[in-house]
């Protein structure tokens, strides 16, 4: 583990990463108990219903809107107040008590370069997602990454991973993947884009030296997609680009999108050739990355 400012022991590692686990655990069953609210309608509106079933590769998970059901559910386990705070799960309030510190959001386990579990992202009610663990011994925002555990089996066989910001555009990747033989995996990098910590992680995993990412949303979701870029092409030497006016999940919701989508990434075209489309221009800008044979029903 690389020096953050903390000393943690080998056994308080162990501990925490346990505390971890145990709160997924907590996360998942509360998310498979629902029989209505948000998370669930989120979830279907947006084709990735698959989660909600036992042998999803992804396990997504719930922490209720609730002051201290995690904590006292912890605690049943024997967990500690003090080792929940360390792990970044409850905080104390100003009244003395342990409270949770995550409520009424869609949660997903970040792993470490060991692919330990080291902390969570979330995911809002209005869909926003981020990285909502505190900076601790063993947790920093810019050195974990989601989706890689979930996806081991694809990786070992030589799966594309294919770099979305979204977690919900990940979840499609990889059921469109599954749907076609397991060609790629989709990691979600979020809004603070990729970091050089992140793209070694993805590499260490990666039978294959090709990578693909995928710019979509607004000209700032696609400036940060267009950032990846540079930290990937130090680990990869086939960088690829796809672009989207919208989300990779939207899009797959759409009629007909799959075959497209499909297409798409297997045709993916090289940053090189985006740069040079631009070179005039000086410094590459977003727009030199969009496709001149852009497909009717993609934009």
């Amino acid at each position: 583990m690389e020096d953050q400012g903390f000393a943690v022991s080998e056994k308080e590692r162990q501990r925490l990463l346990a505390v971890n686990m145990a709160a997924a655990r907590f996360f998942r069953r509360e998310l498979l108990r629902a029989n209505s609210g948000w998370p669930l309608e989120y979830l279907r509106a947006r084709g990735a219903e698959s989660v909600l079933t036992i042998n999803t590769d992804w396990k997504v998970g719930y922490a209720p809107n609730s002051w201290t059901r995690l904590a006292d559910h912890l605690c049943g386990e024997g967990i500690s107040h003090a080792t929940m705070v360390k792990a970044g799960l409850v905080e104390w309030a100003a009244s003395g008590e342990a409270v949770d510190r995550h409520r009424d959001k869609l949660m997903l386990v970040a792993r470490d370069h060991l692919l330990s579990p080291v902390g969570f992202v979330g995911i809002s009610e209005d869909g926003h997602a981020s990285s909502v663990t505190p900076v601790s011994a063993i947790h920093r925002p810019s050195n974990v990454v989601v989706g890689v555990e979930e996806q081991r089996d694809l990786f070992v066989r030589g799966a594309v991973p294919v770099i979305v910001e979204h977690p919900i555009d990940a979840i499609a990747v990889t059921n469109l993947s599954r749907a076609n033989g397991g060609l790629w995996v989709g990691i979600p990098v979020g809004e603070d884009g990729l970091s050089t910590a992140q793209a070694r992680i993805v590499r260490r995993h990666s039978r294959t030296d090709k990578v693909i990412v995928v710019m979509s949303g607004d000209s700032v979701a696609r400036r940060r997609a267009a950032g990846c870029v540079v930290d990937l092409a130090f680990f990869f030497d086939r960088v690829r680009v796809v672009e989207l006016t919208t989300g990779f999940a939207e899009v797959l919701m759409r009629e007909g999108a799959s075959d497209a989508l499909h297409e798409l990434l297997s045709g993916s075209r090289s940053l090189i050739t985006y740069k040079l489309n631009g070179s005039d221009r000086g410094p590459l800008q977003v727009e030199d990355l969009d496709p001149p044979d852009r497909r009717p029903g993609l934009a």
